[in-house]
């Protein structure tokens, strides 16, 4: 009996939807279960398309994931225990295209998955059952393959900077068979990947239009907000603004609404300014995390992996909407008061209070001495995403259940700003956009007046503070050509000395390493196995 090979085991098999109406998991085992009836059984068929949703990237880490992404931008960096061969590569530019370093694998990884889209749209017609459910499950399974396209063609195109119509991913609509179809393919052109994937996502979107905004028995689940607002992030990256603009403020306009407290943003599962998350549970076996026990200091029981940098706290504005070295507020003995709201709910720093203890990260203090290996690099801990009355750092059985956010209002909103600013200026709408996510963290409006060009640095700003660890500004510094900038590549941190006597503290900014950016990291390497198994590919321009 021949079995379903992608649907394989507990892991792979659990829905990954809420409901109200059953158990978090579906725990029924597919895999014993012939491919054969699998495809006639469209209940079969609605739990196979479950797998897809496992798919979405979470950003926070399992056993066996982790995003590098965020560990080297400026915004933060990794503890040195993880400094491994493969990330110290990637920050030193001494890797080629047959090293596996940073994306190497997301190659295989996401090829892998289109095969399993094509195969599924290619058979679900024949399914016989509701005629509706069909049609919602093919809008999803259309959603994620252009999802993975999107991967594909922001990771492997060639540099914009070399080729004003740089080569993109090779296309295949169709599950290829060993043994039948050449799998020499050649790459389409960056601008024939996003189109396809326009026209996926708007395909997506018709059919999906009828059903609700948002699930209550079923959240998670794909919806036509979703697929737009996928469409304007990618438009926006590849600088089509004006399209870019139209579909993100049509989303604007779906009801979702901005979550008044920005530091309970994360933790409050689907809030009404999620568009869609990945869906956790507690237990590590199933769709566990371990994001508290990764972000606390050793001192606490935990592995302090992700470490925010000097370079991120000082873009945070004074209460007076000015920067440090602008403001009359800030105070060089008392560096971190008077803060925009998301400071505090993003940044764990000397003398703030952490899981219910304050925290000592001045020289000598406690939380430095107790840290073991497991303390930060940059003398800064992160708060964003934290559960703080999570402490059982050691369980093995069950972890964090916070859901990894995909897409946002928020971010869809500035999305909206920016693709307005470029395209036309910085109308009334840019300005109500970014006025409305200031708002809520307690800084004031932007001052009339200002030029597109000015617009734009404060939109990038406000990128950089709203979205931060949030796997944005990894391409935001490459899409805005910025990455090789000085201010990119000197990573800070901080050192705080206590005066036993006086009992006042020095804050001395503090270099932690420089980065080298050729202009060949504005692009990534075609694996050198696709190279050396595709007669028709093309390695990128720099990477030849």
């Amino acid at each position: 009996m021949k079995i379903i090979k992608y649907i394989i085991g507990f892991a792979v098999c659990l829905t990954v939807l809420t409901s109200c109406e059953k158990d978090v998991l579906d725990k029924d085992d597919l895999s014993r279960t012939s491919e054969g009836t699998v495809w006639n059984d469209i209940t079969l068929v609605d739990k196979y398309v479950n797998y897809f949703y496992s798919t979405i990237s979470s950003d926070f880490p399992t056993a066996t994931n982790w995003d590098v992404a965020t560990d080297i931008g400026d915004n933060g960096l990794a503890n040195d225990i993880y400094k491994t061969e493969k990330y110290s590569n990637a920050l030193q530019a001494n890797w080629t295209s047959a090293d596996k370093v940073a994306f190497y694998e997301r190659w295989t990884t996401l090829y892998q998955n289109v095969r399993r889209a094509n195969d599924f749209l290619s058979r679900i017609d024949g399914v016989r059952g509701d005629e509706n459910l069909k049609k919602r499950m093919k809008a999803e399974i259309r959603f994620f393959r252009a999802m993975y396209y999107f991967e594909l063609t922001r990771t492997f195109s060639d540099d914009p900077g070399v080729n004003a119509d740089p080569l993109g991913v090779p296309i295949i609509e169709k599950a290829l068979v060993f043994g039948q179809d050449s799998i020499n393919i050649p790459r389409s052109t960056q601008k024939e990947c996003i189109d396809y994937v326009v026209a996926e996502l708007d395909q997506t979107a018709k059919d999906l239009g009828e059903l609700p905004t948002s699930y209550t028995s079923q959240v998670g689940r794909i919806t036509k907000g979703a697929a737009l607002a996928l469409k304007g992030r990618m438009l926006l990256h590849v600088g089509r603004y004006q399209e870019s603009a139209t579909v993100n403020k049509e989303v604007m306009d779906m009801g979702y609404t901005l979550y008044p407290d920005y530091s309970k943003l994360f933790t409050v599962k689907n809030n009404p300014e999620i568009i869609l998350s990945v869906q956790h549970n507690n237990v590590l076996l199933e769709r566990g995390h371990r994001i508290d026990y990764y972000l606390s200091p050793g001192s606490q029981g935990g592995y302090a992996r992700w470490n925010p940098t000097q370079n991120l706290v000082d873009s945070y504005e004074l209460t007076d909407g000015k920067q440090p070295s602008a403001s009359a507020l800030y105070d060089p003995q008392n560096p971190y008061l008077n803060r925009d709201k998301r400071f505090y709910a993003t940044i764990v720093y000397d003398g703030s209070t952490y899981r219910g203890k304050v925290m000592q990260l001045y020289t000598g203090g406690f939380d430095i001495n107790n840290g073991g290996l497991f303390k930060s690099q940059t003398n800064y801990y992160l708060r964003k995403f934290a559960a703080e009355s999570y402490t059982d750092m050691t369980n093995t059985l069950t972890g964090s259940d916070q859901n990894w956010i995909v897409i946002r209002l928020g971010e869809v909103m500035l999305n909206y700003a920016e693709a307005q600013n470029e395209s036309i200026g910085p109308d009334e709408s840019v300005y109500n956009a970014i006025n409305a996510i200031r708002a809520r963290a307690g800084q004031p409006n932007l001052p009339t007046g200002l030029s597109q060009d000015e617009m734009r640095q404060r939109i990038r700003q406000e990128r950089k503070i709203e979205l931060a660890f949030e796997d944005f500004r990894f391409w935001d510094v490459r899409r805005w050509r910025i990455a090789d900038q000085a201010d990119q590549l000197s990573i800070y941190g901080i050192t705080v000395t206590l005066d036993a006597t006086t009992g006042k503290k020095t804050f001395t900014k503090k270099l932690v390493e420089t980065r080298p950016f050729p202009q060949k990291f504005y692009s990534t390497p075609i694996p050198i196995d696709e190279l050396n198994n595709n007669k028709k590919m093309i390695q990128n321009f720099y990477w030849k």
